[in-house]
């Protein structure tokens, strides 16, 4: 009985230890492109767009031209009989709508949809180069241990009290990212670790150590109304 019990405490002992390290040692995860990585790739995008563009508009107005080489004068045609009058001014009304109109009318459909093209993309590039401006300044606050800032943004997206969460992150961790480094529960809002890695968290693939991911993590879970089973003391006394 008591080897088994001595095997046990050994395994549960190694398992936490492996844990912490990974813990520990684990850095921001990468779920799919950075962010920058995805700008640049609409940057292209937008840029592939704008030649489109170009060349539907040159191809247009190529079209549009009008040759200023004066016609030569044709030798006068015989004049079509009463009865063959209708059907000769039909045959030449085809003519000229098959030949030009719609040529025209296709090259202007392509222009309108390389303008639209190109407009999606540059919302695109500019939405993107917000999202990395503002990734820039949550990293260089985050390296500076300046919590406020990024509270307020989470509180921001997720309809939040920024005071609230603000006060809470200080009761439970004193605004040490690494808190908790040696007992089950870490970082700026002491997770366990099982409720951190669970599915209702969209950071969860994140370093649980990670001082931005948990606060917003947390600002979404009060969102979710979840914060007074979670955070059973501070979420009533400080929120």
């Amino acid at each position: 009985m008591t080897r088994t019990l001595t095997r046990t405490a050994i395994a549960a002992s190694l398992l936490l230890a492996v844990t912490l390290t990974a813990g520990l040692a684990a850095p921001r995860a990468q779920a799919g492109p950075s962010l920058r990585g995805k700008l640049q790739a609409a940057q292209r995008e937008l840029d592939k767009a704008n030649q489109r563009l170009a060349a539907a508009q040159a191809a247009l107005d190529a079209a549009l031209v009008t040759d200023p080489t004066p016609p030569t004068t044709p030798a006068p045609a015989p004049s079509p009989s009463p009865a063959e009058a209708p059907a000769a001014a039909l045959s030449a009304r085809t003519a000229d709508d098959v030949g030009e109109q719609p040529d025209v009318a296709v090259l202007k459909a392509k222009v309108e949809k390389a303008q639209k093209l190109v407009r999606a993309w540059r919302k695109r590039v500019q939405q993107l180069a917000a999202q990395v401006k503002q990734a820039e300044r949550i990293d260089a606050w985050e390296r500076k241990g300046e919590w406020m800032p990024i509270i307020r943004i989470a509180a921001a997206k997720y309809h939040v009290k920024a005071d609230g969460v603000y006060r809470m992150m200080m009761r439970e961790s004193g605004g040490q990212a690494r808190a908790g480094a040696s007992s089950a529960f870490k970082g700026l809002f002491q997770y366990w670790t099982g409720t951190w890695s669970n599915s209702w968290n969209p950071w969860r693939a994140e370093s649980i150590y990670d001082g931005s991911s948990q606060i917003f993590a947390t600002a979404y879970a009060i969102y979710k109304g979840m914060g007074p089973q979670m955070w059973t003391t501070t979420f009533a006394s400080q929120y």
